[in-house]
């Protein structure tokens, strides 16, 4: 009777097994590594950022077809100066290091295809490091909320993102909100 159980088991899983295999580009998650060029959209009487590199890793969990939630980390580096210039206030350039991490929902159109085009949102949090050429540092911690858009070809994504960054002192913060074009890939 062991005997027969253990055969009735072994069938059952090599034939799970089996058919799975032939299933074998399908899977219910995506981990992606890319790369990102972000500007800051506010610094109106602030410190200035230019235009800097990020590194981002995500993940996502294919919840339906069509939604997917997920989490990215990600880490920025910038450079920049300070906002006051003249003879009174001289200029200090600035290095900046930001790290987030954040949950994501997208919805995906056009399952199964090639193209496939995203809308979404994300929701986190991160600090913002910066050091002066004056030998003064801050750190500010701050939330993320934002929307996300994008384009899947294959297992490569093209992305555009916006993360308003706010905190409970001042609200909504221009010198940490952020626009990204991500560029990642899908494994």
């Amino acid at each position: 009777m062991k005997r027969i159980i253990t055969f009735i088991l072994a069938i059952s899983l090599g034939s799970s097994l089996l058919l799975s295999a032939q299933d074998k580009d399908k899977h219910n998650y995506d981990v992606g590594i890319g790369i990102n060029a972000y500007g800051v959209l506010g610094a109106v009487g602030g410190p200035s950022r230019n235009i800097s590199p990020g590194f981002l890793f995500e993940y996502r969990y294919d919840y339906t077809d069509r939604i997917d939630f997920g989490a990215q980390a990600l880490f920025k580096h910038g450079k920049g100066h300070s906002a006051f210039t003249g003879e009174d206030f001289p200029t200090w350039g600035l290095t900046y290091n930001q790290i987030g991490l954040k949950a994501v929902a997208d919805y995906n159109g056009r399952p199964g295809k090639l193209v496939r085009p995203y809308i979404g949102a994300g929701f986190g949090g991160g600090a913002l490091f910066t050091q002066r050429t004056n030998g003064t540092n801050d750190t500010d911690i701050f939330g993320t909320i934002g929307p996300r858009l994008g384009l899947q070809i294959w297992r490569f994504r093209v992305g555009l993102e916006i993360d308003f960054a706010f905190d409970g002192r001042y609200g909504f913060l221009s010198t940490e909100t952020a626009t990204a074009l991500n560029l990642s890939f899908s494994f």
